[in-house]
């Protein structure tokens, strides 16, 4: 396997240096500054030899001023781990001293190479190479096994990146936006990070926005100082519940924008102010958002708040979904069979062949979820071990309406054929049509959204229209 590296150099010293003597298995690629590193860095790079002194370029070139171009190298390395905090970094410079080396190695280089040991044993940088890439790989080990012990199962390249990622962001206080489809498990990967962070001892409190309905929402998220014009009972918002440790803010997406307003000037100022309260109250809360939803058409349509995207968005981390990780399925199958026979009390040993065949060849459009939720209803069925008929007939069983002739109602059937939908008002057939969604999906939102084509916040309007809250899993209204 070729090994690719990026050499940053204002000159061509360490790219003649490496073609010349380490050449067999690497194959090198030279750019003199740092000033198009997001977008070279979205290329797969192995390791990166980065010059310490750019003073061969122009100032319209450096990432700081010209006087200091001796210092580029450090720039561009704390640019570099900004965007890539698990890529090696080897500092080659013939300018060393002892202050930019510690500095380097605090800022995680993986190494700071001399150019005079370079001279004197020409295997000298080889081996420094080697060891990084060693390194890499022990490291990508390491964060499978500790993630997977941690519920988030996978060892797929999408998902070492994205353990990599959670691991650059359990000792800062930045804000952080978890993006990705639905079902993909955006709100454990936001527990993983606060029960592994600084704030583990103090609250995580998880707030689901389309949930609540609107006219409450602010009552909810910033609390309520006495009895006002919303007939709310005083309380404590999910802020101050919050103070000290995290709020987790799924879908936010779908905030109205007057709401967006208020979380802007809590996130900029630290304080909320209840509703009925004219003195504003501290708070030291770590914001983790969520959203399935393109925040850049969003703010391009004027529904989110850019000011708001930016402060919300200290670190942002995508997901990655199923279909972009399948070699992780036979490892998610047995973890989801293992645990769910748990949670259900039942004796189920394992899964035949056939049954996992075919869960690894469908696509899973609701990603996780909807995966956890099929295994789950196969073992309720299942004796002792899962098999193709559990599944198949947890396929046929889910809920489809059908007229008293046991003809499946469409758009095709005819209206006289299907008295479900002669008899009944729009209210009743679409009441009919979300039961039957929820049914079918164990009582998550989010999957069944998916069966009826309809979004998270159209869902729970139906929901709390119709009164079916203890239809939804964790679903609670205050």
């Amino acid at each position: 396997m070729t090994i690719k590296v990026l050499i940053i150099d204002d000159g061509d010293d360490i790219t003649g240096y490496c073609k010349q003597f380490i050449s067999d298995g690497f194959e090198y690629s030279h750019i003199r500054n740092g000033a198009n590193l997001k977008k070279i860095l979205k290329d797969e790079w192995d390791l990166i030899l980065l010059d310490k002194n750019f003073s061969k370029c122009e100032a319209s070139e450096l990432l700081g001023p010209m006087e200091d171009a001796e210092n580029e190298g450090l720039r561009i390395l704390k640019k570099i781990k900004e965007i890539n905090s698990s890529l090696p970094v080897i500092m080659v410079t013939a300018c060393a001293d002892y202050n930019s080396a510690a500095l380097a190695l605090r800022m995680r280089a993986y190494d700071y190479v001399e150019w005079d040991a370079m001279q004197k044993d020409f295997l000298f940088l080889k081996l420094k190479m080697l060891r990084a890439l060693d390194w890499v790989k022990k490291s990508k080990n390491d964060l499978i096994e500790k993630y997977n012990m941690w519920g988030i199962i996978g060892k797929s390249e999408p998902m070492i990146k994205l353990f990599q990622e959670i691991e650059s962001v359990l000792d800062t206080d930045s804000n952080i936006l978890l993006t990705g489809d639905t079902g993909v498990g955006k709100d454990l990967v936001a527990r993983t990070i606060h029960f592994h962070s600084k704030r583990k001892e103090n609250p995580f409190i998880p707030v689901n926005c389309p949930a609540i309905p609107k006219n409450l929402l602010e009552a909810e998220l910033f609390g309520v100082k006495k009895r006002a014009v919303t007939e709310v009972d005083q309380r404590d918002g999910k802020f101050l519940l919050a103070n000290l440790g995290t709020i987790f803010l799924n879908e936010i997406g779908e905030l109205p924008l007057d709401m967006q307003v208020k979380l802007l000037k809590t996130a900029e100022e630290k304080k909320i102010e209840p509703i009925g309260s004219s003195e504003p109250i501290d708070v030291d809360v770590r914001i983790i958002s969520a959203t399935n939803r393109n925040m850049e058409d969003l703010k391009e349509k004027g529904l989110f708040r850019e000011d708001l995207y930016y402060r919300l968005t200290g670190r942002k981390i995508e997901v990655p979904s199923l279909r972009d990780r399948k070699d992780d399925l036979p490892l998610l199958i047995d973890y989801i069979i293992k645990e769910k026979s748990h949670e259900l009390k039942k004796e189920i040993v394992g899964i035949t062949q056939e049954a996992k065949g075919y869960l690894e060849k469908r696509d899973w459009v609701g990603n996780v979820r909807e995966l956890e939720n099929t295994i789950q209803r196969a073992i309720e069925k299942a004796d002792r071990l899962v098999t193709l008929s559990d599944l198949v007939e947890e396929e046929v069983s889910v809920g489809k309406v059908t007229s008293g002739k046991g003809i499946p109602c469409s758009k095709e059937t005819p209206i006289e054929e299907c008295p479900i939908f002669g008899e009944s008002n729009i209210d009743e057939i679409q009441k009919i049509a979300i039961v039957s969604a929820l049914k079918a999906a164990s009582g998550y939102v989010e999957p069944a959204c998916q069966r009826l084509g309809i979004s998270k916040a159209n869902m729970y309007n139906k929901i709390n229209l119709y009164k079916l809250s203890h239809l939804v899993k964790g679903y609670s209204k205050k």
